[in-house]
């Protein structure tokens, strides 16, 4: 067990030294000179040994890491991350606005996703007249510059001019400073509880404790190392947003839209009553020839029948 003292009071003690960072966890931990409370237990194990070890080994001599400088306040390389974003406003003929879009997507899509990406693309037709279209990209900015001019080129090629052209940048220096100071404190925090775990001394509730701290550790290790890779991506790759218009013509085809409809729906409507037309007399034209006719036939022989014998016997009384 005195073996195990040793090491970790030299260890602990240059935890002492260097600087102090808080991380978060999702428990609420804290952890103070780069040892975490829920790795130290509470009344025995770790905490323990470290007070013990403080006690009795606090004039021990070993080489003590420099302290991790804090790079959260200052920027020391004097650079700044700017992630830029570009808006472009295109009005075209609109027979030329999707052909024109597509190609502009295709020409990012040839660069390979190292260059450029295709973020989102649509196109939507509210009639002959009315199309619009939207490019969203993210481009690589030495590449971005030769493609705004071949872009352009290719609008004035499309009888199409430019109406919008913006740019705005977002600092994300701060966020990429904090992140990789952080990342770093945690690799630190991480490699001291890697040297903890390596004693094979230690009681078991103590191992348990540092491997449960060191897993929570290394999972925020990944979160920040994402983060940082996102923060980074946003600086290296700028977003390119590009929307495409339809020119307004004076007199369109749509405005002459409803005489159309109107005269469609007059033929439609003609047609559909003389199709009731012909439906009525197919279904009346067997009554009338079977029964009708044939009915009418018979009521006009009796009823000149019944007039001749009236007639008949009129004359009969005349004579009498």
């Amino acid at each position: 067990m005195k073996k195990l003292i040793i090491p970790l009071a030299l260890i602990l003690s240059a935890c002492e030294n260097s600087s102090s960072v808080q991380l978060d966890s999702p428990e609420g931990m804290t952890v103070f000179n780069g040892v975490s409370d829920s790795a130290v237990g509470q009344e025995s194990g770790t905490t323990r040994l470290y007070n013990k070890t403080r006690a009795t080994n606090t004039s021990a001599s070993a080489p003590v890491p420099p302290p991790t400088p804090d790079t959260n306040n200052n920027n020391p390389s004097g650079l700044n991350f700017l992630a830029y974003r570009y808006n472009y406003g295109f009005r075209l003929p609109a027979r030329a606005v999707a052909a024109t879009s597509k190609s502009h997507a295709q020409t990012c899509l040839d660069a390979g996703p190292r260059l450029c990406q295709v973020i989102n693309s649509s196109t939507s037709a509210y009639n002959e007249d009315n199309v619009t279209a939207n490019l969203s990209l993210r481009a690589e900015p030495d590449w971005l510059e030769g493609f705004k001019t071949s872009m352009q080129s290719s609008v004035e090629a499309a009888k199409g001019k430019m109406t919008n052209n913006s740019v705005s940048a977002e600092d994300l220096t701060r966020q990429i400073l904090d992140t990789d100071a952080r990342l770093k404190a945690q690799k630190t925090l991480r490699d001291r509880l890697q040297g903890l775990l390596a004693t094979r001394d230690a009681k078991l509730n103590d191992l348990l404790a540092l491997e449960r701290e060191l897993a929570r550790v290394q999972s925020q290790i990944e979160s920040a190392t994402t983060t940082l890779n996102v923060l980074r991506k946003r600086v290296s790759m700028s977003v390119v947003n590009i929307n495409y218009q339809s020119e307004s013509v004076a007199v369109s085809q749509s405005a002459l839209a409803p005489i159309g409809r109107a005269l469609k729906g007059f033929v439609g409507g003609f047609s559909r009553g003389l199709a009731d037309v012909i439906n009525f007399l197919a279904g009346v034209l067997p009554w009338l020839l079977i029964v009708i006719l044939p009915a009418l036939w018979l009521f006009r022989r009796w009823w000149r029948s019944r007039s001749s014998k009236k007639k008949i016997a009129r004359t009969k009384q005349s004579q009498s």
